[in-house]
């Protein structure tokens, strides 16, 4: 008889506390190392849209270090953190004080304070499970993409490896309770697909990465820890899509 998959079969929203939970691990952690880890992030992100110049939004941008390192990357882009959370986006300010080409809003995903077709591509890095209605959500980052712009997300999945999903259950510690919840309240690829396929979107890629021998020479070099890097590709998914 076959083994049954363990997996979390019901997707359960995260309890409200946990954002606050959130919020103090970002402010214990060393945000220098924290830092680095968005290193691979927006190296995908920008391999797979191309973008050289333009307008970046990261929605749900939390201490900002995300936009930090889209902004370091090249002064012909012009990044906007948006954040519900003041005290986040007070940690965002600074952590990129210094940066000409960054800013920070405060904004609902579900009423994205931007005209329509403001940005060239829209980024939400680990935000997607945290609201509260999904497909409102996707018609507003699309809505503020323009026509031919791309929408790139990336968080956890629900569906995930059995030896991750092993290792997650019981949580030890509160990094390990606060990525037990969000896995937990995640999509799977299958679903995330499904919901990216409702709208006019073209060229919908949902996969997780892989680490090719020259990311891991890279990666090494930028003092990043291969196996933790493989796992936290694993962890996630990685959906493309390109606006009509």
């Amino acid at each position: 008889m076959t083994a049954k998959k363990p997996t979390f079969p019901k997707r359960v929203p995260e309890p409200k506390e946990m954002g606050r939970e959130e919020m103090k691990v970002f402010e214990k952690m060393s945000s220098d190392n924290y830092q680095r880890w968005m290193i691979p992030f927006v190296d995908d992100v920008l391999e797979r849209t191309n973008i050289k110049k333009g307008a970046i939004a990261d929605i749900g941008c939390g201490p900002g270090l995300l936009s930090k390192e889209l902004a370091s990357r090249s002064v012909e882009f012009r990044v906007t953190g948006v954040d519900i959370s003041s005290a986040a986006l007070d940690m965002a300010r600074k952590n990129c004080k210094g940066l000409s080409n960054v800013l920070f809003r405060y904004g609902n995903v579900n009423k994205l304070p931007f005209q329509d077709g403001t940005f060239d591509i829209v980024v939400c890095k680990d935000g997607f499970h945290h609201f509260p209605s999904p497909v409102r959500a996707l018609r507003e980052m699309l809505r503020v993409v323009k026509g031919g712009g791309i929408l790139y997300m990336q968080d956890m999945r629900r569906d995930l490896p059995s030896y991750l999903l092993k290792r997650s259950v019981p949580p030890q510690n509160t990094l390990q309770k606060l990525q037990y919840y969000s896995t937990r309240a995640s999509y799977t690829k299958d679903e995330i697909e499904c919901l990216l396929r409702a709208f006019s979107l073209q060229h919908i890629t949902v996969k997780t990465r892989i680490i090719s021998n020259v990311l891991k020479q890279k990666y090494v070099k930028k003092g990043i820890n291969l196996m933790r890097l493989k796992e936290s590709f694993q962890a996630r998914y990685i959906a493309v899509a390109q606006k009509r």
